[in-house]
Formats: structure tokens, C-alpha cells, sequence
């Protein structure tokens, strides 16, 4: 029945569009889901993620090529200053890295859903960056890339992490 309960709120959770680990969950009287035991994450999800989405993404699976149409709001954007909170998702096997994805949420969480297309951002930082699995605060100069093959839509060139 405790796990009945547990699966009803976690389906629940999905339905308004809460990740699973932003739910305040009571298994049995002592255990929470969550990241910290408390059902709360360990940030707040930052609102700069919500304008990204200004974006319509197609994919052309024979071409191997995805293309995004900005919208008037990401527009204003391209090629100017930007910051933004996400989790590093390193594109090599080193510890420490000036290219890595910065996403929206951490690609480690096994309840998280997955990032949408226009939920990653290419990150090119002029000094090594550590990889951790904690939230991170990065800011450059966006550039929009409307045709990637690895789709990336998002660039943030000479950016430093807070």
C-alpha cells in the first residue's frame, strides 16, 4: 500500500509537471523522496530556461541535420550577454574541461525526465572547469545555432562560472 501511495504521487507529480524529485513524498513514517531526504531540490529551477523554449525544433533523420526557428524573444537574445543556472554534462571523459552542456536539469537524476532540445546549451569557457554534479551558474555571450547535427541549439562562447 506505502508503495501504491508513493507511485500515485509520483504520477501525480508528472501530471502538473513537478519532477518526481521536487515532490515531498512520505514512504512509511521516515523516509522522503528526494535528493536530501526532504522531498525539496537543492535549487530553484532558473526561469532563463523558460525562454529558450522560444524555439520550434525539427529533425531531418535522413540529412542527420535538426533545425530550430527562434522566436522574436530568443532573437533579442542572440549574440548578447546571458546567465544562466543549470548542471554540467561533460562531452569528454576529463574531470576538468573548457567545452561542456549545461542543462537544464542534471542528466544523473533518475526520476528528472529528460531535457528537451532546447533545454542545452553549448558552454566554451576560456578557463578549465571542474566537473560537478551540483548546480552551476555560468555566463557569456549566447549565440543561437539554427542547424546543428548534434542538436545544439544554444552557445555560450567566453563564459565564466560563478
Amino acid at each position: 500500500m506505502k508503495i501504491m501511495k508513493a507511485l500515485s504521487a509520483v504520477f501525480l507529480g508528472l501530471l502538473v509537471g513537478q519532477p518526481c524529485s521536487a515532490l515531498a513524498v512520505s514512504v512509511g513514517s521516515t523516509q522522503q523522496w528526494g535528493p536530501h531526504g526532504n522531498g525539496l531540490l537543492a535549487h530553484r529551477d532558473d526561469v532563463r530556461w523558460l525562454d529558450l523554449h522560444d524555439a520550434k525544433v525539427t529533425a531531418d533523420t535522413a540529412a542527420g541535420i535538426y533545425t530550430a526557428r527562434f522566436g522574436p524573444i530568443l532573437q533579442q537574445m542572440d549574440n548578447q550577454d546571458f546567465v544562466i543556472t543549470g548542471f554540467m554534462m561533460p562531452v569528454g571523459v576529463d574531470l576538468a574541461s573548457t567545452h561542456f552542456v549545461l542543462t537544464r536539469r542534471s542528466a544523473t537524476c533518475p526520476f528528472c525526465p529528460p531535457n528537451e532540445p532546447t533545454e542545452a546549451i553549448e558552454v566554451f569557457s576560456d578557463k578549465f572547469v571542474k566537473y560537478t554534479d551540483a548546480p552551476i551558474t555560468v555566463s557569456g555571450k549566447l549565440q543561437l545555432v539554427a542547424n546543428s547535427d548534434r542538436g545544439l541549439f544554444y552557445r555560450l562562447k567566453s563564459a565564466k562560472i560563478f
